[in-house]
């Protein structure tokens, strides 16, 4: 038995009431069918992100792409700071050419050793640069009178004796371009007869060196006598040796006209020296054994004692 408490509601208030009847509980019947599914209820707020999982690994590469088509050639580039003047490869690109230098526009230029060209259009070498320098250091020249003989700067004229087959050379300085058309000696006090060569050589480090002109040879006979040999020869600026060479039978007194003893130096206008302090000075340079034409100058040693050679400026 049980205790049934009754719920009844009036308008205003719920009033319970207590019914004391005593009710026989009997027992449970069984369970009827589920009754049908409700309506499903509203979504839910959205919960928080949860945390971030691992990277998976790297899939495979795939296969590559077919290549896109040559793109369109681009313009001729401009020729660069040391660029060949022409193009040497074997492309079908045009030569590249630079323009002349002149006074008035920037170009390739010609170089050139020449210590007398009058030319625009050509560049100076530290080589002729030099020479211009070492010729505007001497002052002594040849001057441009017609007919007039020049030889070794030297106001001295004394008889010499000549060695045969030896070579005399003697300097002389020419300031600007010049024609010459006589090489010349002169006897002394010359007993027989000789043949003498002359030429003219050109100097390097104040020393003869190569031949430039061998005039070929004259016939000497008499004492205190002019012989000469016709020539045709310019001469640029610069320092050149006269060369004087008695050759074949030596006369009975082989004199000629020169520098000797050392009474005055032939090299004191370019270089003043000696063997030794006090000596005598050198008046030129010898080479033993010439027997025939002239050839370049070698195995030369200093002389004190020289015939001169007059050359003749046209």
């Amino acid at each position: 038995m049980s205790d049934i408490i009754v719920i009844q509601p009036d308008e205003n208030n719920v009033v319970v009431s207590e019914v004391t009847n005593s009710i026989t509980t009997a027992s449970g019947g069984p369970q009827g069918p589920a009754g049908p599914t409700g309506a499903t209820g509203a979504t839910g707020a959205t919960g928080a992100q949860g945390a971030k999982g691992d990277k998976g690994d790297t899939g495979a590469t795939g296969p590559k792409g077919d290549t896109g088509a040559t793109g369109a050639q681009g313009s001729s580039g401009v020729v660069t700071v040391n660029a060949p003047l022409t193009n040497a490869g074997t492309s079908s690109a045009a030569n590249l050419s630079i323009s002349a230098g002149t006074t008035s526009a920037a170009g390739a230029l010609q170089l050139t050793d020449s210590v007398a060209s009058t030319s625009t259009t050509t560049a100076a070498t530290p080589n002729a640069v030099k020479t211009a320098y070492d010729n505007a250091i001497i002052k002594p020249y040849v001057s441009k009178y017609t007919g007039v003989y020049y030889r070794t700067p030297v106001n001295a004229l004394i008889s010499t004796t000549a060695v045969n087959n030896r070579a005399y050379y003697t300097p002389i300085f020419v300031s600007q371009t010049t024609s010459f058309d006589r090489l010349a000696l002169r006897t002394s006090a010359f007993v027989g007869t000789s043949t003498v060569r002359l030429g003219i050589y050109s100097d390097t480090n104040g020393i003869p060196s190569t031949l430039i002109l061998d005039a070929g040879t004259v016939t000497c006979s008499a004492a205190t006598t002019n012989y000469e040999i016709t020539i045709s020869q310019s001469l640029t600026s610069g320092i050149y040796w006269l060369a004087f060479c008695q050759q074949g039978t030596a006369p009975t007194t082989p004199s000629y006209i020169g520098n000797g003893n050392g009474s005055t130096s032939v090299m004191n206008d370019f270089i003043s020296g000696a063997a030794a302090p006090g000596s005598s000075e050198i008046c030129g340079f010898i080479q033993s054994s010439v027997t025939g034409s002239f050839a370049n100058a070698t195995s030369l040693s200093t002389a004190v004692l020289v015939p001169y050679t007059w050359i003749r400026a046209v």
